[in-house]
């Protein structure tokens, strides 16, 4: 690939352990960096991700990567933990279709992610120099509906899918690149991370990021419009746009007489503003895509030819009658009979066979979709007993707190009364660097203005009887030095000494 510039990047011949950068491959949406490096030890090339989110995150010097602000260090480290998750996941697939992460490494404040390296280009740079003909289209699609079913059924998603994120490698066989559900997660923490959301090919539900209903359904919608991108030219309008009136013109109209029906009536399908109308398995969306394969290449036809054959040698060592004429012609009349009933009989089982072999593929694709929503229902069970557990934490610390049994769900007051004065908590500040300062804010947020700041080793910080929960975040209303406002409860640890003011 063309060598990019980045100013934050690291400059060609750095050492990372054993491998040496050589270039840079491209930036992944203000997220991070991909460089081409080589393995000194293997002797072979890789590429490696580095994880440098541009909206929080800064290189000083050379190497190290920092969060920009005290601010931003929370959203940094959480991103982090989650790119380093999002490597673990992918490490454990060894699919062709699916990039394969080699190993992942922490360095430089930051961390990294080794992926094997071969030569090729991305299917957007393909695109520009060659043409696709159904058949060269389906060859592409097909591999990569196999490695999101492999994905989908681990419980993950792409979030992702564009040309770009597509590889085409030199033998022509694709690979699924740069999966987004680590910067997806990171834009649930920080609305401000760039390119959270690809226009033209994230769905709707991909912009808000409260909105935990994404799944399969999300990447197909991504994946079909690739291929209307393919087969038109044109990026859809972005999923925002469609929503009151549409001005998206369908595959269907576009492509007709160049593609099959059936394939122009995936796309659409694929591309169905609605979630709900969309494919929600990639096995409900590939049987639509095979209906348009070519019938030269079906089973009955096959069969078809064979029976053809049949009929051939069975009449080829017909002898010329030595009899009279009129026999011969009523023994021929016969003959005819025969076997005008032989053929009937062969094609009529060979119709049963066809039938068999029909009802038989159709019970397999079934089963396969119903094994699919299984494995899918049982991965987002795993994830609710996860929020569950989540949620359960959250009471546990609020629990800490005296609290109004009448509290709902976004606030907690609780009732300044003389028995809460007499229980009141006091807290230490803990989790705070030496060198930096608790920060006390006007309102429940980290954007809310700064009104005074505690020292890292202060103690007896009183606690006013006020708390508010966003998300399993909880901040307390404190009074500090006659001062009074909201800090997050994850820097204060309850001190049972302090005497009551």
């Amino acid at each position: 690939m063309e060598e990019l510039k980045h100013r934050n990047a690291l400059p060609v011949g750095f050492w990372l352990n054993e491998y040496q950068i050589e270039s840079i491959l491209g930036k992944s949406g203000g997220f991070g960096i991909t460089y081409l490096a080589m393995d000194t030890n293997l002797g072979q090339r890789v590429a490696i991700k580095e994880y440098l989110p541009s909206d929080f995150a800064v290189r000083e010097g050379m190497s190290t990567v920092y969060a920009r602000s005290t601010v931003d260090e929370e959203a940094f480290e959480w991103g982090l933990k989650r790119f380093i998750e999002e490597s673990r996941n992918l490490a454990q697939f060894n699919h062709p279709n699916i990039v394969r992460v080699l190993r992942f490494f922490k360095a430089n404040g930051t961390a990294y992610m080794v992926m094997e390296y071969q030569p090729g280009k991305s299917f957007d740079e393909y695109l520009k120099t060659n043409t696709f003909s159904e058949s060269d289209l389906i060859s592409i699609i097909l591999p990569l509906t196999d490695a999101l079913s492999t994905i989908h059924a681990a419980g993950m998603l792409h979030r992702d899918i564009k040309p770009t994120n597509l590889y085409i490698r030199s033998n022509h066989t694709p690979v699924l690149l740069d999966f987004g559900s680590a910067r997806y997660a990171i834009g649930q923490k920080s609305v401000g991370l760039t390119s959270v959301v690809t226009p033209g090919y994230a769905p709707l539900e991909q912009y808000d990021n409260e909105i935990e209903d994404q799944g399969p359904w999300t990447d197909i919608y991504a994946l079909g419009a690739v291929l209307y991108f393919a087969i038109t030219g044109e990026i859809p309008p972005a999923a925002t746009r469609r929503i009151m009136s549409d001005p998206m013109i369908a595959a269907i109209e576009i492509g007709y007489g160049k593609y099959s029906q059936h394939l122009l009536e995936a796309i659409d399908w694929a591309l169905m503003p609605n979630k709900e109308e969309r494919p929600q398995t990639i096995v409900d969306w590939r049987e639509k895509i095979l209906l348009g394969i070519p019938q030269s290449h079906s089973p009955s036809i096959r069969l078809n030819t064979g029976i053809t054959s049949t009929i051939r040698q069975t009449t080829k060592f017909v002898s010329k009658p030595k009899t009279p004429p009129w026999l011969m012609t009523m023994a021929g009349m016969l003959a005819f009979i025969i076997c005008a009933i032989a053929v009937g009989v062969l094609f009529d089982q060979n119709r049963q066979l066809t039938e068999e072999q029909e009802k038989r593929i159709v019970a397999e694709t079934k089963i396969a979709k119903i094994e699919a929503n299984l494995t899918f229902e049982m991965q987002q069970h795993k994830k609710v007993v996860a929020q569950l557990a989540e949620v359960q934490k959250t009471l546990d610390e609020v629990q800490g707190f005296y609290t109004d049994p009448m509290m709902n769900a976004d606030s907690v007051k609780v009732a300044q009364c003389e028995q809460c004065l007499l229980q009141q908590k006091f807290y230490d500040v803990v989790g705070v660097t030496a060198n930096d300062m608790l920060n006390v804010r006007q309102y429940p947020s980290t954007s809310s203005d700064v009104i005074t700041k505690i020292p890292p080793d202060s103690r007896c910080v009183a606690y006013l009887n006020r708390l508010y929960i966003i998300g399993t975040n909880i901040w307390i209303y404190i009074e500090y030095n006659s001062v009074q406002g909201w800090v997050n409860s994850i820097y204060l640890r309850e001190n049972k000494e302090c005497p009551l003011k």
